[in-house]
Formats: C-alpha cells, sequence, structure tokens
C-alpha cells in the first residue's frame, strides 16, 4: 500500500483514483483546478468511497504523509515541471502521465536538468509513464530489441480506432475540423499526439545510442467534404546502425492493433490483436508505477529504469 497525491481529477486522473483504492492504496490528497470540482469531496463529483476533497493547487496540499504524488494533467513538460519541482523539493517522488517527460528533449533540457536536481537532492525519483510513451511503442519495442543481436531496423505500427475512445482523443486528433483548420492546430501545437519523439529516444537509448536524424510528421486522414477523421503521424530516425520507424494511426475508420517489427538475429515480430486500449493500460502503468518508484534510483528517470519488481526478495 502507498499513500497518494493526485494531481488532475480528469479522465484518466479518475481512473488511477478508483484503481488506487481498488488496490487499497490510500489516496490523501486530490488537486484539481477546475472550479466546479475543487472545494467539493470525491464522493460527492464521483462517488468514490472516499470523503477527501479537492483543493485548487497542489501548494496548499498536506504532502507530509504521502509516498508518491502522481500527476495525470497536462502533454508538456513546460506546463507542469514547476508543479512538480514543488513536490520533489518536499521529497515526494512524482509518477506523471506528461508525455514529454517520458524521454524529454532538447527543448525541455533546462527544465529536465532542474527536474533531475531536485529529486536528487531529496533523493527521490520522478519518471513518465503511460501507454504512449511508455509501453506499447517503445518500453516493449526495446525489451523485444533485446533479444535481438545487432539489430538493424526496429519498426511499430500503432493504430486506433477512435471512434470507441473519449471525446477528448476525438478533439486531439481534430475530429470534423476542416484541412485548413487542422493544418493551423497543428502549427500551434494544439492537434496530433505527443510523444513520438519521445519513444523514438527511448528505444534508442535502449540499445546505446542517442537518437541521431530524427524526422516527424502530422497529416489529416481525410473523410468526404474535406473533413478530417483522424490524424496519421510518424518519428523516424536511426540510433547507430539501426533505423528506427514509428507509425502512429488514430481515425474513426482505423483498425485497432498494435504491430512491433525488429530485424535482427533472430528477427521478432510482436502483434497485439484489438490494441492496447490506451485509457486503462495508461491507468494501469500510472499506479503500478506508484507503487514501485520508491525502489528506482534517485532523479529524473525513465521507464527503461523503472524497476518491474515491488521489492528485491533476494537481497539480505
Amino acid at each position: 500500500m502507498v499513500r497518494v497525491a493526485l494531481v488532475g481529477y480528469g479522465a484518466i486522473g479518475g481512473g488511477i483514483l478508483a484503481y488506487c483504492l481498488e488496490r487499497n492504496d490510500e489516496v490523501k490528497v486530490v488537486v484539481d483546478s477546475d472550479a466546479h470540482k475543487a472545494g467539493r469531496t470525491v464522493r460527492e463529483i464521483s462517488r468514490l468511497n472516499t470523503d477527501v476533497r479537492v483543493l485548487p493547487d497542489v501548494r496548499q496540499a498536506d504532502l507530509s504523509q504521502v509516498d508518491v504524488a502522481i500527476f495525470a494533467t497536462k502533454s508538456r513538460l513546460s506546463q507542469v515541471s514547476s508543479d512538480m519541482e514543488y513536490v520533489l523539493m518536499r521529497g515526494v517522488p512524482v509518477v506523471s502521465t506528461c508525455e514529454e517527460l517520458a524521454c524529454p528533449g532538447p527543448s525541455d533540457a533546462e527544465l529536465a536538468r532542474r527536474l533531475d536536481s531536485a529529486a536528487r537532492d531529496r533523493g527521490v525519483s520522478i519518471v513518465g509513464v503511460g501507454v504512449n510513451p511508455g509501453f506499447v511503442m517503445d518500453w516493449v519495442p526495446a525489451l523485444a530489441a533485446s533479444a535481438s543481436k545487432s539489430p538493424t531496423d526496429i519498426h511499430v505500427t500503432r493504430s486506433v480506432n477512435v471512434s470507441r475512445r473519449r471525446k477528448q482523443l476525438q478533439n486531439k486528433m481534430g475530429l470534423g475540423l476542416s484541412r485548413a483548420k487542422f493544418d493551423k492546430g497543428v502549427a500551434e501545437g494544439s492537434l496530433g499526439h505527443v510523444g513520438l519523439a519521445e519513444s523514438l529516444r527511448l528505444i534508442a537509448w535502449s540499445l546505446g545510442h542517442e537518437a541521431t536524424e530524427v524526422r516527424t510528421g502530422v497529416s489529416p486522414i481525410l473523410g468526404s467534404g474535406d473533413y478530417v477523421m483522424g490524424a496519421s503521424q510518424f518519428a523516424e530516425g536511426r540510433a547507430g546502425k539501426c533505423a528506427i520507424r514509428l507509425d502512429l494511426e488514430m481515425s474513426m475508420t482505423s483498425t485497432d492493433y498494435d504491430l512491433i517489427e525488429v530485424r535482427g538475429d533472430p528477427p521478432l515480430k510482436l502483434r497485439f490483436e484489438n490494441g492496447v486500449f490506451g485509457d486503462s493500460a495508461t491507468v494501469a502503468l500510472t499506479v503500478s508505477a506508484a507503487e514501485r518508484i520508491r525502489q528506482a534510483r534517485p532523479g529524473l528517470i525513465t521507464v527503461l529504469e523503472l524497476p518491474l519488481s515491488h521489492s528485491r526478495p533476494f537481497s539480505h
């Protein structure tokens, strides 16, 4: 059992809270800036079996009796790093669904350095987790590639039918927009999935290299009348002699599946029929990480460094 502070009580945060209670983890603090939630109890909002009152700001929370803080809010590191640093400086480890935290890129290098320094100073860990980045397009391919000698090519395809997903994801993929509005949203950074570049860097690191020659792209999947039915994205680059390609398609007509292919000795192919359902998998991965993070080394880490076990059963 761990004592949790949950920051973000939206769709994913609500699932995380419910799963924490199911696993008998104790949710001590809940934070959400939404004026319709702040000041009310969890029971009043969702009828879950806890009377914890929602706070509007993590700086108002008593973190002295908390083992781990879970952030389930924004995708961009710049939007959450200040609150994360505040929590770390109080000696509380952080697990977050923030996609850019999974493997911060060059543009977030200073924020990553600050978080790493704060975590190391207090002897705690911080990690970004999720289904992608954090599992299906990086952790699993990295594991598969470790069983193949001198891999020369890694290709991951994730295909998602968004008609079965929550409205927020559909909006993120630009459903119903015109081509012009879609292109404008992509240029502004408000549309498309965040995380492919992070996944590519994670795979490269697992192979012992920095990712090089990195390219990314986003394009609409159009239906009748030039209206958007979803989006197709890619990230590609190299890790030494190995080429890496990640393809993500999320649309109203896509077939749900995930496919991982490694060209090496031996060649390997893994396929998840019906795909890895993002919401429930993210909830499970996040809570599992929160229960294990105290076994990790201090500092900013990746899922590649997060222990799989909750303890060290053979240590004396």
